[in-house]
């Protein structure tokens, strides 16, 4: 059966995945954005497309937080993108806080701050953290908390009342866990999905530098105390990464790591960078389009993901489909409960795992192809977008025959 699919939000181009995958289920889908972000915009991905949208792709960027908290007609376009001919709708981020006005059932894809901030009434704080205390108090200032209080409240009541709630697997992330126990969804409701993209990635062969490459694919932010509005699965773990490359070139490691110039806590890696004496083996990147960014993959003879509170994300899953081999904190003991087997590549937690895994690799280069193709292998066999489309409709209890 063809289903007509809505769906909300694209944070981070996670759910244009999605969208595809159930476009090549057969479905008819309708993808709605709302960022202006490049990072969360098909043209990310497509450049082509910033100058026309294929016809199921729906701009609805200038909508804003405050648009949907005083529920403006600026509303008015995505509310008819979720409710006309519509079969089924998936709400990513602020997208939860909309479901009153839903006329069919509905899934929730969370990412990150849709949980850990829109779903959370300590965001109230963090919005009014630096006003002036006399406007807090005003009426104005009142009534804006109040209704951004509704938000927070619509956005949770969008979660419980979900067919669906994708979120990662129990254990990965403990407080968005205690988040969605608190807002009150069962696990029987929770599904993880994880998504690798075998579309438009394809296998590639074994870098062979002639020094080991390594690449951190994510972007430097290890620091809680200093990054209060960000969830634990922002936090990447830069800091062990760096401690561990320099113990490795303590002990006459040749490789080079290359870094991006991206991240909240960027300055405080070049300070540990400069107190390791490894500035002259760190390689830093500009920021640059997804393009380049899969053309640093390729150039690596290894990929690195996070190192910290989080679990591997899409730099992980989209060198899985390029062939790379990955080394991150891998938490085989939480995927193997979700898929058959437990991720490939090289784990490692601490600073001496990954000098002893980046030792390793040094002193035997084999391992980084065969595990590349391992890689390349499981995201075909377990990630692709088509297999989650799949996964989803089905816990729903959608037919898809």
């Amino acid at each position: 059966m063809k289903l007509s699919i809505a769906i909300f939000g694209n944070t981070n181009n996670y759910p244009l995945l999605m969208a595809q995958g159930l476009r090549l289920l057969g479905h008819n889908v309708r993808l709605v954005l709302n960022r202006k972000d490049l990072l969360h915009r098909p043209e990310a991905r497509y450049p082509d497309w910033a100058v026309a949208y294929p016809d199921w792709v729906v701009d609805c960027s200038n909508l804003s937080d405050e648009d949907i908290a005083f529920e403006t007609p600026a509303m008015d376009q995505a509310i008819h993108c979720l409710t006309h001919n519509v079969d089924f709708v998936i709400l990513n981020d602020v997208g939860p806080a909309l479901a009153s006005y839903l006329r069919t059932p509905h899934a929730v894809v969370l990412t990150g701050s849709d949980l850990a901030y829109y779903a959370n009434f300590d965001s109230l704080q963090t919005r009014s953290s630096m006003w002036d205390p006399e406007f807090k108090r005003s009426l104005q200032g009142r009534r804006y908390l109040r209704l951004m209080a509704d938000l927070v409240a619509r956005q949770r009541d969008g979660i419980l009342g979900a067919e669906v709630v994708c979120y990662g697997q129990r254990g990965l992330v403990p407080s968005g866990d205690g988040m969605i126990d608190g807002i009150g969804v069962s696990d029987t409701r929770r599904l993880m999905l994880y998504f690798s993209n075998t579309i438009d990635l394809q296998a590639q062969p074994a870098a062979k530098n002639s020094k080991l490459t390594i690449l951190c694919g994510s972007r430097i932010v290890y620091r809680p105390e200093h990054n209060p509005a960000l969830s634990a699965m922002d936090f990447k773990g830069t800091d062990i990464l760096l401690k561990g490359f320099a113990l490795y070139c303590q002990r006459g490691g040749r490789g080079e790591l290359r870094l991006p110039r991206k991240g909240q806590d960027l300055q405080a890696a070049i300070d540990i960078i400069s107190e390791l004496d490894i500035t002259e083996r760190i390689h830093w990147l500009d920021e640059m389009s997804l393009a380049k960014f899969y053309e640093e993959m390729i150039a690596a003879d290894l990929v690195c993901d996070q190192f910290g509170s989080s679990f591997p994300g899409m730099v992980t899953t989209d060198a899985y489909a390029l062939g790379r081999p990955v080394m991150a904190k891998l938490r085989p003991e939480i995927f193997s409960q979700r898929f058959p087997e437990a991720l490939p590549g090289f784990d490692a937690e601490t600073p001496e795992q990954i000098a002893d895994c980046l030792m390793m690799m040094e002193q035997n280069r084999d391992v980084l192809p065969d595990m590349g193709c391992k890689s390349r292998a499981y995201a075909e066999a377990y990630l692709s977008p088509e297999s989650m489309a799949k996964q989803l409709l089905d816990r729903c209890g959608l037919c898809v025959e």
